[in-house]
């Protein structure tokens, strides 16, 4: 269980400084012809209304709920790779939910031209999450 709350912790701080980085005068860079660093903040109407952002909050804490259920169970989530997975998971979703409380939006950042700009928290909940089932499936 240390290795699911160190990977959350490491992803939660990367997360959290590139959107910091990213404010900095200097909002974009390239990458060579691969991708483009910029500051986009992703305003939905529904980050603004207090009752979704507590909705979003309360099934954050159902899914960590779940997913210590499911551990102690015994049959689920048991290798390492499957918990640094649910770790990145759900410090990923952390990260944007940290964002929405705090500025109402979120701070995306990784353009690659031909997919919507996202952040590390969106990488880190689909590759967690794939990671995790992958090892479910897998042992």
């Amino acid at each position: 269980m240390f290795e699911a709350l160190a990977a959350a912790t490491t992803i939660l701080l990367l997360d959290q400084g590139s959107k910091k980085w990213i404010e900095l005068p200097t909002r974009w860079t390239t990458l060579g012809f691969v991708a483009r660093i910029r500051y986009v903040e992703n305003r939905k109407d529904a980050y603004q209304r207090a009752s979704v952002r507590v909705t979003m909050l309360l099934a954050w804490f159902a899914a960590l709920l779940s997913i210590a259920l499911l551990y102690r169970s015994g049959d689920w989530f048991q290798t390492r790779a499957a918990l640094v997975g649910l770790g990145f998971a759900l410090a990923g979703a952390a990260g944007n939910l940290l964002d929405i409380f705090r500025r109402r939006c979120v701070v995306d950042l990784i353009d690659l031209g031909w997919w919507p700009v996202f952040n590390l928290a969106d990488v880190a909940i689909v590759g967690g999450l794939a990671l995790a089932f992958f090892e479910q499936v897998r042992t």
